[in-house]
């Protein structure tokens, strides 16, 4: 079968270096472009040595025309706040589009601009992107050539909660999530609080009831319990590179054994490879 022509516009990012990372290991793919707003002409593999042979592709610039003529899909890995810039300029080209920043995540402008802090500049195409989480919307994802990835966050507790949710076992106003995280996720620009001696040996909660993930897990867990789904969400930065450890408190609706909450689980999973139901008290 022909390889799947597939351009990375923002590439060197964390995001971007994971998702080249997964592109060399996927069999039918093929990276044809590694735009970026910076190291122009820079191999990839100069800025990640660990690649060195595996991916030496030079980086270019964002030209929108020869990104589109050299590609089946197009990814997204920059910031937020700048993909939704970038983005209207190739959705004339009808490419399948993949944007991992949060500029597409959110339906409604409003909660965007109280999570952001800015006016979306594209908010016409807000309602065209689906949400892209498969196995809640797998059909949907088939249908379209525009999807938003969703965030790091949301992703971990959305599918702790979607089995519960569809089944009515739990309370949709007293949820608790106790997440903890590594620095990774503060993105590859340096910050103060992501600085070495500020995070080793340390805990810390951040954006206490103001975290701008809050509004896209509410969003899409209301969609799956089918009613407004209120979250108390505290995230802690760790001092650890990467990963996410959520734990998550809630009120059932009625009697419920471990040994059927365990079966809905596995059940509800079994065929997703991306999720991975643990037995019982592990």
């Amino acid at each position: 079968m022909n390889k799947i022509r597939v351009s990375v516009v923002g590439a060197s990012g964390y995001t971007g270096l994971e998702l080249v990372k997964i592109l060399l290991r996927h069999p039918h793919v093929e990276i044809t472009n590694l735009a970026v707003r910076s190291d122009i002409g820079t191999s990839f593999s100069e800025l990640f040595p660990a690649l060195k042979g595996r991916c030496d592709l030079k980086c270019s610039a964002i030209d929108v025309s020869k990104i589109a003529d050299e590609s089946d899909v197009i990814f997204f890995g920059l910031p937020h706040k700048t993909s939704m810039d970038i983005i209207p300029k190739f959705l004339d080209f009808s490419k399948n589009i993949i944007d991992l920043s949060a500029d597409y995540r959110l339906n409604n402008e409003e909660t965007y601009k109280q999570a952001y802090g800015i006016n979306h500049s594209n908010k016409g195409n807000l309602s065209g992107f689906v949400y892209g989480l498969p196995e809640f919307n797998r059909e949907k994802i088939r249908q379209t050539n525009t999807v938003a990835n969703p965030g790091c966050f949301p992703t971990g507790i959305e599918l702790a909660l979607m089995p519960a949710l569809q089944s009515g076992l739990i309370k949709t106003d007293s949820i608790l999530v106790d997440s903890k995280t590594g620095i990774s996720g503060g993105g590859k620009t340096p910050k103060p609080a992501f600085h070495f001696p500020e995070c080793n040996e340390n805990v810390a909660a951040y954006k206490v009831a103001s975290h701008q993930h809050e509004p896209e897990i509410e969003q899409e867990l209301s969609k799956m319990a089918g009613k407004s789904v209120d979250i108390v969400f505290v995230p802690h930065l760790v001092p650890m590179t990467r990963g996410i450890y959520n734990t998550i408190y809630t009120e059932l609706t009625g009697p419920l054994t471990v040994g059927d909450l365990q079966e809905l689980y596995q059940n509800s999973y079994k065929n997703e490879p991306f999720v991975r139901v643990m037995e019982k008290g592990k």
